[in-house]
């Protein structure tokens, strides 16, 4: 991976910017707003029961899932386990909500991606050491894609009753590739896998961009900026704990 050439100011000033409170605000108002701005509040999921009908209003939930992400990326860019724990429940609050609208691949991949959480609230606790690029990196990115695409095609293959749509398919399993291999490389606090949330940032940062969905790219813009904060932060305290060694 390139490595930025920035002064040791400028890395300090970068630093506590990662680092302060004033952006977890910042960044928690720009995902409630463009969830606003979207109408997820008004998303209702309508059922019957004992053969009376209801209405459960989901956009609520997801705002608040929506934030919850956030804070919890916040504190896992300050290397602050409680993010870990706050994904790991996220995780099954995001999938049951996307289920619930329609994704039916979400019954296979979130358990992996909730398991993936919690092995990296585990794995925190035991180690922070930051860690440079090795086999296990890429080993972890293989394995992420190899869960994705098998996950989702039994899901669009057996869980549906539709022919498979293959745009969709893709649209679904690349960035769930991504995520799981993110996630699992988190676990071992790799700098460079900021670059890997770059990646999946960016293509949700174009999806949006070509709907014009203008409220959805502020909080992926958002989430971009964090990932460079976050490399240049953690890749600046790895070079600070090799020196102490």
């Amino acid at each position: 991976m390139s490595k930025l050439s920035l002064s040791k100011k400028s890395i300090q000033v970068i630093k506590s910017i990662t680092n302060s409170t004033y952006l977890d605000f910042i960044g928690l108002a720009i995902v409630i707003s463009a969830s606003i701005v979207l109408g997820y509040h008004n998303t209702e999921y309508k059922f019957s029961f004992q053969g009376k009908n209801y209405v459960f209003f989901l956009g609520y939930v997801s705002i608040v899932n929506t934030g919850l992400s956030m804070i919890g990326n916040r504190l896992v860019t300050k290397r602050n386990n409680i993010g870990n724990f706050l994904a790991t429940c996220n995780t099954f609050l995001s999938g049951t909500i996307d289920y619930l609208l329609g994704n039916i691949g979400a019954i296979l991949t979130y358990p992996v991606t909730f398991i993936g959480n919690y092995l990296v609230f585990r794995a925190w606790k035991k180690s922070t050491i930051l860690r440079s690029i090795d086999f296990i990196f890429y080993r972890n990115l293989i394995l992420g894609f190899v869960f994705s695409l098998v996950l989702n095609y039994i899901a669009f293959k057996y869980l549906s009753d539709k022919p498979i749509d293959w745009k969709l398919f893709f649209a679904i399993a690349i960035p769930a590739g991504l995520t799981f291999g993110g996630t699992f490389n988190t676990a071992r606090m790799y700098p460079d896998n900021w670059f890997m949330w770059q990646i999946y940032n960016l293509t949700k940062l174009i999806q949006n961009l070509l709907q014009m969905n203008i409220a959805n790219c502020a909080k992926y813009i958002f989430y971009f900026f964090n990932a460079i904060i976050g490399y240049i932060t953690w890749d600046d305290d790895k070079k600070i704990e090799s020196n102490s060694k």
